[in-house]
């Protein structure tokens, strides 16, 4: 049966994004709204409404979606400028590109940062962190990518952050080629910032990351960002309040 919500002339996409986007999806991007029309940002209240429930969240649970114009590797770099403050040292847990490419925005940025390495076809281990850890009492923030879409392979992300909370540290997870496909469990997996772009799993278009935060987590971040137009903490703020 012949596909009535795709262009025939459209090539489809199997990249890890972005992704063939649907008729229905381009139909509703032909009218243009200013960012102070009541339409707009009803549009975006439900929005961000929307990928909190995704993963079973809500505000009234304590979570905060914020989305951020750009890249995925917008909202990556976005949440780790933000979140770390100038006395922080992340640690990152690398088995693929996307986890050397948080190791070189920290470096860009001038954030302290330490890393575990595995080979690519190799998730981390969590008890290697949980030594690491104990040894190293200056790591207040550690980072994963869940899916390395280096390989494909999925990394442990709940019992690293089981791992993680036991430390007592933040929990940053970049669930860029994963979010909307693979069910996470926030609770679970004692995340505290989980970050993925509009197109990719929930096929959007490409334009815009999002940021899924624990509010209580987020609200310690004010004044701590190293940039101005990627402050997560004033985007949140901004969508909250005009």
């Amino acid at each position: 049966m012949k596909n009535k919500n795709r262009n025939p002339k459209d090539k489809l996409l199997f990249t890890p994004g972005p992704l063939t986007t649907s008729m229905t999806v381009k139909e509703s991007m032909l009218s243009d709204y200013g960012s102070r029309d009541i339409f707009f940002i009803t549009a975006i209240r439900e929005t961000r409404e929307k990928l909190l429930e995704i993963t079973g969240l809500s505000q009234e649970k304590g979570y905060e979606a914020i989305i951020m114009q750009g890249s995925g590797t917008f909202g990556i770099e976005a949440t780790l400028t933000t979140a770390i403050p100038a006395d922080g040292h992340l640690l990152i847990l690398i088995n693929g590109a996307y986890g050397t490419r948080m190791k070189k925005m920290t470096e860009l940025n001038k954030i302290r940062v330490s890393f575990l390495e595995y080979p690519e076809n190799m998730p981390p281990d969590p008890a290697e962190l949980d030594n690491y850890l104990g040894s190293n009492k200056s790591v207040t923030h550690v980072a994963v990518v869940h899916c390395e879409t280096t390989t494909g392979i999925f990394n442990p992300i709940r019992e690293i952050g089981e791992v993680v909370n036991k430390h007592g540290k933040v929990y940053i997870v970049d669930a860029m080629s994963s979010f909307g496909a693979v069910p996470v469990d926030f609770e679970e997996c004692h995340i505290d910032y989980l970050i993925s772009s509009s197109n990719k799993c929930i096929e959007g278009v490409p334009g815009f990351s999002f940021t899924i935060a624990r509010r209580d987590t987020l609200l310690k971040t004010e004044g701590q960002s190293r940039t101005l137009s990627l402050d997560l903490f004033a985007q949140w703020k901004g969508l909250e309040t005009n």
